[in-house]
């Protein structure tokens, strides 16, 4: 057996490490390219969801590359997600390709633990500790990210956050033994301190980035929205996070809600049930980062997604009357590059004139700023 999987920004690290801690024999996939979404728009149905289309072309290309078994992500979803992988095979099936799917019902980590241990041929408890792997490995991909979307926006030298991260990134597939990963949560961000130098700036703009897991997490379908808005002189951070379904211990915390949660309840004014995907948790969200001082939100979803055009419909007057700006991209394989920019540089312009005329009342009243 030779694996592969759809490539998912920094959880690709992960998947990674979970796989090998799992002895398993896999083909890392490779990073989307314009060629994987040619190839995934030309055999996927037409008016899918977008990432259907990226996963499919990475599932081909991967095939192409001597993989003869993928793995994927599936179960009793809230929306079309569900359906990709059966799918995806009989598509792939009907292209000629000789392989085995593997769907994993990333809903119970009971079925986790089942599925893996099924594939691996390990026990029980073996099985539960590379999920530990995973979740504690994932709990450090977040932080980097998070640390990224810091520093990237305050560097003095382009380019140093990034180099810093890729070597983070291997260090953290390659790192094995519990404690030895628990360390690095510490260690991590004394690295960023020391090697990278950054500017001291006063009022910088924060902005959140919220909308389907998928498109938020992969750079390669959200244009790799994040650095342009570091680029811009903003510090950015994803709302969202595999470990929803994968960190089962922190999840389970009884004195600790995870940010969904949290969302989940500011959101419930507006819509009082899950209605798929991330509606719920984005809506709460324009209320929640307003509350905690941030100048903006940025909502991704992929086209023809259901759920997210839920969120597109109601967004608009939640933020009118939290007075958080929001700006809402819809994403395919459509979309062009001058244009995306264009709306992002605007709406960061739109922020700081809202941000100097805060600045400029409180000057006026006298209120420290």
């Amino acid at each position: 057996m030779l694996m592969s999987y759809p490539h998912f920004g920094s959880v690709t690290y992960v998947l990674e490490s979970l796989l090998r801690e799992l002895n398993l024999d896999i083909i890392p996939p490779k990073k989307p390219t314009k060629k994987t979404t040619e190839y995934g728009a030309r055999y996927g149905p037409e008016f899918v969801c977008t990432p259907f289309k990226l996963t499919l072309g990475t599932f081909i290309e991967m095939l192409e590359e001597g993989a003869d078994t993928l793995g994927m992500g599936g179960g009793n979803a809230f929306c079309r997600f569900g359906y990709y992988w059966p799918v995806q095979k009989l598509i792939l099936e009907d292209l000629g390709y000789d392989f085995r799917f593997i769907n994993i019902d990333y809903w119970s980590a009971k079925s986790i633990i089942r599925d893996l241990k099924r594939e691996s041929g390990y026990n029980t408890m073996q099985t539960i500790r590379a999920f530990q792997v995973c979740w504690l490995k994932n709990r450090l991909t977040d932080l980097v990210d998070k640390l990224l979307y810091q520093y990237r926006a305050l560097e003095t030298e382009k380019g140093t956050s990034d180099r810093l991260v890729k070597t983070i990134f291997r260090q953290i597939v390659e790192t094995r033994g519990i404690s030895k990963i628990r360390k690095l949560y510490r260690k991590i961000p004394k690295m960023f301190e020391s090697q990278v130098e950054i500017h001291v700036k006063k009022n910088i703009l924060k902005v959140a980035v919220c909308g389907e897991i998928y498109v938020v997490l992969e750079p390669a379908l959200n244009l790799d929205i994040h650095r342009r808005l570091n680029e811009l002189g903003v510090i950015v951070e994803s709302t969202v996070t595999l470990r929803r379904f994968t960190d089962v211990f922190h999840n389970l915390k009884p004195f600790h809600k995870p940010h969904w949660e949290v969302a989940q309840f500011w959101g419930k004014p507006y819509v009082q049930y899950r209605v798929g995907v991330e509606t719920q948790e984005n809506l709460g969200d324009i209320r929640y980062y307003k509350k905690l001082g941030w100048d903006g939100i940025v909502h991704l979803y992929p086209f023809t997604c259901m759920p997210e055009i839920i969120t597109r419909a109601i967004a608009p007057e939640v933020s009118k009357k939290e007075n958080m700006p929001f700006l809402s991209l819809v994403v395919d394989e459509h979309t062009g590059e001058a244009g995306f920019q264009t709306r992002l540089e605007a709406f960061v312009d739109l922020l700081r004139r809202n941000k100097e005329k805060k600045i400029n009342k409180a000057i006026s009243l006298g209120v420290a700023v």
